[in-house]
């Protein structure tokens, strides 16, 4: 058993880590992120120090801790490129970071997102970045930095890139399924184009695989979880056709988006999101697959999942159906 610090224990992702560890046997020791506002143009600067007057209280708090787990950030796609953004997602695992190096800590994982490959035809764990969002671009700053540090001190630093994540309670899964019962399904091709999707559960098993690890490598990417566009849509959609659109016309009505969506970072998070339901996009077997790691949550926990969200669904529906002019909620 060791003693690992979790970053962001309370959110989402923080959550199902913790839950992971706990089970494998670590103690878990929950810790507070600081909040930081960092611009862009500073942190890339040779004389960065914005929020180091934290760096030693900060490594206070990691006095006996073996591992540090990061699941603390600022989880918004369509953000602008904010210093909040630039500080919770760039600045804030670098201090963490050299925290770590101050406390003596050994391990540091730090959870990025596929999001830093943007459109790459392959999500692989290589430093090959093509993010389209001021979302992924700050995490990409956020995995440089600890490139630099893992180069220039002890410290064995993890970069964990889970896909989109889904599972109870969390907005895109709810917004996932309501689409699903309000609008037409469409994709291109023939829908069996892979979809980079994971439960969250399965995310927690991952960080507790790669601390169960003497060594990991600076880059885990999360394992395919099986699912197709076609899959997906039938998990949350059952029985509802789907319809194939022309992919250069598709493709042309995303590139005359593009421009807007640069400046406009909600269009480019809506229109990335789009992307992946239409083209899909692979994924690389990886570091996790070589060690025999498999998401313990199979398709049984996306079909529950995908009824619960259902159902969620509906129960708003009706809910806005009787507040409506011709329902009972209404006034006569």
């Amino acid at each position: 058993m060791s003693r690992v610090a979790v970053f962001g224990a309370s959110g989402f992702i923080g959550t199902a880590s913790a839950t992971a560890l706990r089970q494998a046997g670590h103690e878990v020791l929950a810790r507070r992120a600081r909040r930081l506002w960092v611009d862009a143009e500073t942190l890339t600067g040779s004389a960065w120090s914005a929020g180091r007057v934290h760096r030693a209280s900060l490594a206070a708090e990691l006095d006996g801790v073996d591992a540090v787990v990061n699941a603390a950030g600022v989880a918004t796609s369509g953000a602008a490129l904010t210093p909040a953004l630039v500080g919770g997602n760039a600045a804030w695992p670098r201090l963490l970071a050299e925290a770590c190096e101050l406390a003596g800590v050994a391990r540091l994982v730090h959870l990025s997102t596929a999001a830093v490959q943007g459109r790459a035809h392959l999500l692989d764990e290589t430093l090959h970045y093509a993010p389209v969002t001021p979302y992924g671009r700050s995490k990409t700053l956020g995995e440089q930095l600890l490139r630099d540090a893992a180069e220039g001190g002890q410290l064995d630093i993890t970069i964990y890139r889970p896909p989109s994540v889904h599972g109870p309670g969390r907005h895109m899964t709810a917004a996932f399924a309501a689409f699903c019962r309000r609008f037409p399904l469409v994709t291109c091709g023939d829908g069996n184009q892979p979809v980079p999707v994971a439960l969250v559960g399965n995310i927690g098993a991952a960080v507790a695989a790669i601390l169960r690890a003497e060594h990991a490598p600076f880059v885990v990417a999360h394992p395919h979880e099986g699912h197709t566009v076609r899959t997906l849509y039938e998990t949350f959609a059952p029985g509802r056709p789907l319809c194939v659109l022309p992919t250069a016309l598709v493709r042309s009505l995303l590139g005359m988006a593009e421009p807007t969506g640069q400046w406009l970072a909600p269009l480019g998070a809506v229109c990335r999101r789009a992307e992946l339901l239409l083209f899909g996009q692979a994924q690389q077997s990886g570091w996790l697959g070589t060690r025999g790691f498999a998401p313990p949550l199979g398709r049984a926990a996306w079909d529950q999942l995908a009824a619960e969200a259902r159902g969620a669904a509906d129960e708003a529906a009706d809910r806005a159906h009787a507040s409506g002019p011709t329902g009972a909620g209404a006034p006569a």
